[in-house]
């Protein structure tokens, strides 16, 4: 009679475990396949990344439009309420009580200090307790690496600024500033000719390097929040870079470079976010900005409340 050949289960078990083992190296992984898995993940990499990044890029653009948006909205609930735009401005000419300073605000609201455009809008975005030293979300754009909330000990920052053309007409833009005015000066609605689609009233220039300029509630000066479209060399004459252009015109700037603060700029690659005299939020490219506008730039001509120059509607 013949012996009966042993199935696996009849094996024992140290001959179980060698037939197991010898199973699975024959189905381990060779070092070709390894490699060409490696290669696979890697292109796949490779592809993912960039659009992530362009997803997020794409994310803090849509945010920054939003802010500009809400500061839009404010400023005209403001004009509802006073029947002409923010500005800069001293108390108490302005639209903030004397010695109504928030607690623990760095200095008090006397007679004869400097009030801010940003300052009053502060109760349309619901921040009428903020102190100056504190920084706003709304007016921080997310696309600088420096954070939006990038702020000293002593001042929070602005990211989103009143527009005027040049250092030739300031205040003929829609935000203007008359702490320096013997009397007081208001922009209504009416008097935007241009038409306040064609005219630019919030535009975007991160703070300097440095941090000395750029505060939303200035304690003195136009330069903090209202910034020409073409500029100067007036604040700094030098920074990382070398010596600061003269003019100095709408191109990407660099947060470290205190030079870029002289004119409108902003942190995306696309250009700037622009929020219009009719509260609409526009992206404007550099090359466009600069685009021959008779004896101006177009950037220059849409800062501009009743230059009547002779834009395009399709900028």
């Amino acid at each position: 009679m013949g012996r009966t050949r042993l199935t696996r289960s009849a094996q024992s078990p140290a001959a179980a475990w060698r037939s197991w083992r010898q199973d699975d190296a024959r189905r381990g992984v060779t070092v070709i396949e390894l490699l060409v898995v490696i290669a696979i993940i890697g292109l796949l990499a490779a592809i993912l990344v960039p659009a992530v990044q362009s997803a997020r890029s794409s994310a803090r653009n849509m945010q920054c439009k939003n802010n500009l948006r809400g500061l839009g909205l404010a400023c005209h609930a403001f004009h509802d309420a006073h029947q002409f735009f923010p500005r800069n401005t001293v108390r108490p000419r302005g639209t903030t009580a004397i010695d109504t300073e928030p607690p623990g605000n760095l200095w008090n609201w006397h007679s004869g200090t400097y009030e801010s455009w940003h300052r009053e809008i502060m109760s349309y975005v619901e921040q009428s307790g903020v102190r100056v030293q504190d920084a706003v979300l709304l007016l921080g754009c997310p696309a600088d690496p420096r954070g939006p909330t990038y702020q000293i000990p002593t001042y929070g920052f602005t990211w989103y600024v009143g527009v005027y053309s040049n250092p030739t007409c300031v205040n003929n833009g829609i935000i203007v500033d008359d702490s320096n005015l013997k009397q007081s000066f208001t922009v209504p609605v009416s008097a935007v000719t241009d038409g306040t689609s064609n005219t630019i009233m919030i535009g975007e220039r991160p703070p300097p390097a440095d941090g000395q300029w750029g505060w939303w509630d200035s304690r003195c000066c136009t330069e903090d929040n209202i910034s020409p479209a073409r500029g100067t060399n007036k604040l700094y004459s030098n920074g990382i870079f070398g010596k600061c252009p003269d003019p100095a015109i709408y191109k990407p700037g660099d947060v470290r470079d205190n030079c870029a603060f002289h004119a409108l700029w902003s942190s995306h690659s696309a250009g700037g976010n622009f929020c219009m005299g009719d509260g609409s939020v526009r992206t404007i490219a550099y090359a466009a900005g600069n685009t021959p506008v008779g004896t101006t730039t177009l950037l220059e001509a849409l800062a501009s409340r009743k230059g009547s120059e002779p834009v395009l509607s399709d900028f």
